[in-house]
């Protein structure tokens, strides 16, 4: 190495940066300008100049297209900015260029991955990393684990939070993963456990102080949960703080002390996406819709696929000739719910492509009109003039109410039949729904526990379940229960079973959606912190068929299946 490189790596070495800098201003060497770019690249991002900082890894790149380290380098810098689709090139590229495999380097990878919210994807590669002698064997298995519970893999996310404990019994980190965990799932002893570990290896780590005030609520003290929460406010400003005392206004039925909470996280942080969202649907609340729909585009549902993102979005532009692209997003319910406006599109348009979820596709009808409902691989066949998501044609066809989803929908009338034939007995039939996916929208709080239901259940009716996740705090009791599972059903068969019901009780899911959408008369149960669609947006936008029953209590279901009981006993004179 020559002197002046031993020079400037020394002043690096010692944080000396203006004067490694006016060094590297100083090289004459042509062969070294791609380790002087680098250098140069490494003092911008110390200084926080990231613009220059990326300029020179580029700079240093282009000089010598096999160097590692500026690549290296960058992957560090865009993880910096949260450019994570960037950190995911720069990462392959490391691999790529590495001569044997370095499992640091798929680590890297799998988080840029993780960061990106691919979890999929991330798996696959901390799984290599797993095969590896990775010293950091702790971190890799709480990564896992936390990529498991994103893709709702419970299991899995308690085996590898487990395995990664082993190297610790006291790592305050995972136990406050494992912490928040089981307050999600709704297990209370082991939440009772981990929170009081959790409290004695360190009660003033922040992390356990935000789990601290969601361990309260669970436990019908909103006052200590919220006093917890607005401390730690006062102290840091703390973002996740803000978001965490608005759900819980929210959740008590007091949105306006939740829209001060999230209007001072704004002034504070601007940018941030999810309290733009979490205003707009504030607004979408109030039936402040211009300003709800505007605030509504921030949602995370929004993800273009790569292979269609450069088709221009629709924004409200004359269609008459033009073909347009709709894609699913969302939860299976909203597909349900939004899929109606395609009717109200189709007669401004020339041709509609509809790309619907695979397991949404046997329901619905292949071809209505100018409406087409595709699978991916036509997708990419096809040119198109616009795109647009099915969630933001709220905002141009909401306010209609000529158009209905089950339009749409291919009933099957000999699966009817069949069914018909099946069900075939003296007794009233019932569909009965009473949870949600673990980490839905507004989980825990739509969901009930499924012993809240036994006086119900005992009524001389038949019940059916569709739902295939049962929270294992509902699981004793449904094993041991007459609800008659129909969970195994695709979802033909199980509107055909809905075709055959005499009513379907069910909490706010996909199936309460479905049901509806079969015009079969719906009884839905409908949390306290309802979802925005329940609000104003309602009056425009109602089901025919349902009755809803509204909770009253944050932390009761009692007067809801008070008068449900009594309604059904009315209704069919049991």
């Amino acid at each position: 190495m020559s002197e002046i490189l031993n020079r400037i790596i020394n002043y690096l070495n010692n944080n000396q940066l203006d004067k490694a800098m006016s060094l590297c201003e100083e090289n004459k060497e042509k062969k070294n300008e791609h380790l002087i770019a680098n250098i140069k690249g490494v003092i911008l991002f110390k200084q926080q100049n990231y613009k220059q900082s990326k300029a020179e890894f580029l700079n240093s790149i282009d000089l010598d297209q096999k160097f590692l380290d500026p690549h290296k380098n960058l992957f560090k810098l865009y993880i910096k900015l949260e450019d994570f689709k960037s950190a995911i090139e720069s990462g392959k590229k490391v691999i790529q260029l590495e001569l044997t495999k370095n499992p640091l380097s798929y680590f890297n990878l799998a988080l840029a991955y993780d960061l990106n919210n691919d979890y999929k994807k991330a798996i696959e590669l901390y799984k290599i990393v797993e095969n590896f002698d990775f010293k950091e064997k702790k971190i890799l298995f709480n990564n896992l684990a936390k990529c498991y519970l994103n893709l709702n893999n419970i299991a899995e996310a308690k085996n590898y939070y487990q395995k990664a404990l082993e190297f610790n019994q006291n790592d305050k980190v995972i136990l406050n993963n494992l912490l928040i965990l089981y307050l999600r799932i709704g297990e209370k002893d082991k939440s009772e456990y981990f929170y009081k570990k959790a409290k004695a290896i360190d009660e003033n780590y922040i992390e356990f102080k935000l789990n601290e005030s969601e361990y309260f609520f669970s436990n019908n003290n909103h006052q200590k949960s919220i006093e917890i929460l607005q401390s730690i406010i006062n102290k840091t400003k703390n973002y996740i703080a803000y978001t965490k005392l608005a759900k819980i206004y929210s959740m008590i039925n007091d949105n306006k002390k939740a829209i001060e909470i999230i209007e001072e996280a704004l002034s504070i942080y601007p940018n941030k996406k999810d309290l733009k969202l979490t205003r707009g649907f504030m607004h979408l609340i109030e039936g402040e819709f211009e300003k709800g729909w505007e605030l509504y585009e921030y949602r995370d549902s929004i993800k273009k696929d790569i292979s269609i993102e450069n088709i221009k979005l629709w924004k409200g532009e004359d269609l008459k000739d033009s073909n347009i692209l709709v894609t699913c997003e969302q939860g299976l319910g909203d597909v349900l719910q939004f899929s109606k406006f395609l009717f109200n599109l189709s007669p401004i348009c020339k041709k509609i492509d509809f790309l619907l979820y695979d397991k949404l596709v046997p329901i619905y009808q292949k071809k209505i009109d100018n409406i087409k409902i595709c699978e991916k691989k036509e997708v990419l066949l096809n040119n198109y003039d616009y795109t647009i998501s099915l969630g933001s044609l709220n905002k141009y066809f909401y306010q209609t109410k000529n158009s209905k989803s089950s339009d749409l929908i291919n009933f099957d009338s000999d699966q009817k039949d069949k069914w018909t034939s099946i069900l075939n007995n003296k007794k009233k039939k019932i569909g009965l729904v009473w949870s949600g996916n673990f980490f839905g929208p507004k989980e825990p709080s739509r969901s009930i526990e499924l012993k809240n239901f036994q006086k119900l259940l005992e009524l001389d009716v038949n019940f059916y379940s569709f739902q295939n996740e049962i929270w294992d705090r509902d699981k004793e009791f449904f094993n041991s229960s007459n609800i008659i599972d129909f969970s195994e059903k695709n979802f033909s068969e199980i509107i055909a079973i809905i075709q055959n019901l005499d009513l379907v009780i069910s909490t706010d899911t996909f199936f309460l959606h479905l049901s509806c959408i079969c015009n079969k008369e719906t009884w839905g149960l409908i949390s306290l912190n309802a979802d925005w669609r329940w609000y104003e947006y309602y009056k425009y936008n109602p089901y025919e068929t349902l009755k809803i029953y509204k909770q009253t209590d944050y932390k009761s279901w009692d007067d809801v299946i008070q008068n449900l009981n009594k309604d059904l006993k009315n209704k069919f004179n049991i």
